[in-house]
């Protein structure tokens, strides 16, 4: 199943494009997209490095996997399959090809109120149609999908750990981020949220 260890990569750099191709199209439309957070001053001077210290490991470990290349920045035992069987592999890109296709849906149906973050000052209308009669999250489902795709992929310690800690904290900023759409959107989250589930 060797054309299937393309998946992840690929998966990555294509959600990578329809994120930035959306934030694009928005910023024509003199729309404002903004990461936005209840950050304190001085925080982002260590979350930063972290973030992009883990990022590069990331990319190191799917570029090695990938194209197969010997360590150069990972240690052999965190890349090195626990499990190898091509079904998982298969489901594992099957769930990859399903995120890149929910994110696309999502970016479109999300219209001109994409966001990142809980900032008020940028909240955007609140949509409910589309694919989001289906799921209050696709954009975080997708992400989930992924995660868990390139880990069934290249079921190796990093990546197993990488989907887990994503998924976990995928679901704690979810949480905070409805009691932060209760106080904005008020009853009319409150009804969203009893009609459409969390994620399906």
């Amino acid at each position: 199943m060797c054309f299937l260890s393309i998946f992840p990569l690929a998966g990555l750099l294509i959600i990578i494009l329809l994120i930035l191709g959306k934030v694009v199209i928005l910023k024509r439309k003199r729309v404002t997209v903004k990461a936005a957070g209840s950050y304190k001053p001085g925080a982002s001077l260590i979350l930063y490095p972290v973030f992009l210290l883990i990022l590069l490991l990331w990319m190191a470990a799917l570029t090695e996997l990938t194209f197969k290349l010997s360590p150069f920045l990972l240690p052999h035992l965190m890349t090195k399959k626990i499990i190898n069987l091509p079904a998982l592999e298969i489901t594992g890109a099957v769930f990859i090809f399903l995120s890149v296709v929910l994110m696309l849906i999502t970016l479109v149906h999300f219209k001109t109120s994409l966001r990142f973050g809980m900032n008020s000052k940028n909240q955007g209308k609140l949509i409910t149609t589309g694919i989001f009669s289906f799921s209050r999250n696709p954009f975080f489902l997708s992400l989930n999908l992924f995660f868990i795709g390139q880990a069934l992929v290249f079921p190796g310690i990093l990546l197993i750990a990488m989907a887990l800690m994503t998924v976990a904290g995928i679901h704690l900023f979810i949480k905070r981020e409805e009691k932060f759409m209760r106080i904005h959107y008020g009853n009319q989250y409150n009804v969203y949220m009893h009609k459409v589930r969390r994620y399906i």
